[in-house]
């Protein structure tokens, strides 16, 4: 069901080019949509969209809202799951780069020649105590 609200005012709302009273939409209009979907949740919600897109209140139908709701929360929730699945196999995965290669190796060198410093003077220290 392709719906098409355009021009929310205070009082008045054009849907699909027709402009009506925003209290005739949200209390009359909404629940008769619904009541046409049956049971068909794809074109509920985009009934349902379409109003909460366009800032219209849900309030007469609370339960399908909250349906609504409650699934588009759990979409969100897997599409970020797979977002951070991706982002971590994309890290896993990665080749390091020239430049990052060469500077762990430099920071490597660093270190060991730290290390070797630091030994020769433990050991000038050793001989010149007598040890």
């Amino acid at each position: 069901m392709k719906i098409t609200i355009t021009e929310v005012l205070k009082d008045e709302v054009t849907v699909s080019g027709q402009p009506l009273k925003r209290e005739y939409v949200e209390t009359i209009m909404l629940p008769l949509l619904m009541a046409q979907c049956g049971r068909n949740n794809a074109a509920k919600f985009g009934v349902i969209k379409a109003f909460d897109e366009a800032g219209l209140s849900l309030k007469a139908i609370q339960e399908d809202a909250q349906v609504y709701f409650m699934t588009k929360r759990q979409h969100e929730v897997t599409r970020e799951q797979a977002q951070r699945e991706a982002n971590a196999n994309a890290e896993r995965c990665r080749i390091d780069t020239p430049r990052e290669i060469a500077e762990a190796k430099r920071q490597r060198e660093d270190r060991a020649a730290a290390i070797r410093e630091h030994g020769a003077k433990i050991m000038a220290a050793r001989k010149s105590s007598g040890w």
